[in-house]
């Protein structure tokens, strides 16, 4: 029996939106070969109407030679016509023709752009000054990988002390500039005073965040008309919620009886790890800036951005593979490796997701394994409430056994 660990993929877990509600449906017939046997069909009947003479089109006829070349104008004809027509509905446009679908709603509905990283660097003396030094705003110190950080402000070191600390943003938006430890960011760059400087990140970069995703932007631009409100339905507070950061991938919206005028809002990032799609105390205010009083919601509202409450488990698992699958083996082991990695993100991709092990067998058997016992988490079925979220232990990696062939 061995005993394996799984890595989560970076980036994953975000929630999948769609319009199910709304049925596909296609402008033109596309399928070149349905529109070759229609206009072989149709000029044979129509030879046979003019002519009287029944008339079949062979392989290398020169006319059906020619009629197939029109055919494959008109397939390609189709294609832009079924394409120009889904890219005016909501549930098919994308890139700039989404954004313009958008436009139908204004400024509010314009797509999130990147945000750029933002991080705390400490700039340290080498030796005492008998002056005031000044750091000017727009100052830049790089990272080993040559990604930029400059920054936001003036800021003077005030003599006889040797550090001052300052903000600095990311010159690149996007997840670029995120994750780098303290320390890490070390390097003037654009420095020409007389006196020698040190400069170090004191935190880990955070808070940049690529431009919005078309599924992302796609469910915001379908909440937009609920945002038309003053009365703050819960879909008008879900769409500004969203619509604080292009890292937000979800957010649930409460407000219990017994407070009524209260209104919790709980956001989920899109992230790894925790640090990284639970919300920071700069996202939440983000949220919270969102559904202004003054311009987005009644001001007897009471607002609060709240960070959804974990409740953790451990996975101990084990799976059996059918001796008829013996000679896979090794794929299926890798398989399940990855279907365990998927449950996990799976459960901790939505708040409020009940923690429920028929879903990770389900995807285990599809991986291959024969069958699978779950030892932890217990009971395999749990209900969450509307603000917790299924996180499985970062510090306890999931258990993950293999029990061995089996007969069918």
């Amino acid at each position: 029996m061995s005993n394996g660990t799984v890595t989560i993929p970076p980036n994953a877990g975000a929630p999948e939106y769609g319009l199910d509600l709304v049925p596909d449906i296609d402008f033109a017939v596309k399928d070149p070969t349905v529109i070759q046997s229609e206009v072989i069909l149709d000029y044979q009947a129509a030879f046979l109407a003019l002519t009287g003479i029944a008339k079949a089109l062979a392989p290398g006829d020169p006319v059906r030679l020619h009629l197939l070349a029109v055919c494959e104008w008109l397939s390609h004809q189709r294609t832009i016509i079924d394409f120009t027509g889904k890219m005016n509905l909501l549930k098919y446009a994308h890139d700039d023709y989404l954004d313009n679908l958008a436009a139908l709603h204004g400024d509010r509905a314009l797509r999130l752009q990147a945000t750029p990283a933002l991080c705390t660097l400490q700039f340290t003396l080498a030796a005492q000054l008998s002056f005031d030094a000044l750091i000017p705003a727009g100052t830049q110190v790089q990272a080993p990988n040559a990604v930029t950080f400059e920054t936001l402000e003036d800021v003077r070191l005030i003599s006889p002390s040797l550090t001052v600390q300052v903000g600095a943003q990311c010159t690149l938006p996007g997840v670029i500039g995120n994750d780098f430890a303290p320390g890490q960011i070390n390097s003037i760059i654009n420095w020409n005073q007389a006196f020698g400087l040190q400069v170090a990140n004191i935190d880990t970069t955070h808070g940049g965040a690529d431009e919005e995703t078309d599924d992302q932007y796609r469910y915001r631009v379908w909440l937009a008309i609920e945002s038309y409100s003053t009365c703050g339905p819960r879909d008008a507070y879900e769409f500004w919620a969203l619509s604080a950061s292009p890292d937000i991938i979800q957010c649930v919206v409460h407000s219990a009886p017994e407070i009524a005028g209260e209104v919790w809002l709980y956001p989920l990032c899109r992230g790894s790890t925790r640090a990284e799609f639970l919300p920071s105390s700069e996202i939440l205010a983000l949220v919270e800036a969102s559904c202004s009083a003054k311009t987005r919601r009644p001001v007897t509202d009471f607002v609060t951005a709240k960070v959804p409450t974990v409740v953790e488990y451990l996975l101990d698992m084990t799976y059996y593979v059918s001796s008829d699958n013996e000679v896979l083996l090794s794929t299926i082991q890798s398989n399940v490796q990855q279907a365990v990695a998927d449950w996990i993100v799976w459960e901790r991709s939505y708040i409020s997701r009940d923690i429920n092990t028929d879903e990770l067998v389900r995807r285990c058997v599809e991986a291959g394994a024969k069958r699978i016992t779950v030892a932890t988490p217990s009971p395999g079925f749990q209900v969450l409430d509307f603000d917790e979220i299924a996180c499985h232990s970062e510090t306890v990696a999931p258990v993950i056994n293999y029990g061995g062939i089996e007969d069918p």
